[in-house]
């Protein structure tokens, strides 16, 4: 049974239709396709390119504090306090 068949397997909350799952295999086609695009295996080049860059101190600091928030969240939105 092929993927598009499967429709009667979904969750009743599921809309996406076998158009969907078409247009969707469609676009990954597509994306994948794309010269350069290969999520594969690290490019040790563009690490080694990567290594030199650096940030300001208030972008640091930015990161910093997106991953102390994100740390303290519960869920999807802003933690109950």
């Amino acid at each position: 049974m092929s993927k598009l068949e499967q429709d009667e397997a979904r969750s009743p909350e599921d809309f996406r239709t076998r158009d969907d799952f078409e247009a969707a295999e469609q676009g990954r086609a597509r994306d994948e396709a794309v010269a350069g695009a290969d999520a594969g295996p690290d490019d040790p080049e563009a690490s080694r390119a990567a290594d030199g860059l650096t940030v300001t101190e208030s972008e640091a600091a930015s990161y910093r504090e997106h991953v102390e928030r994100g740390a303290n969240q519960q869920g999807e939105g802003a933690p109950v306090v």
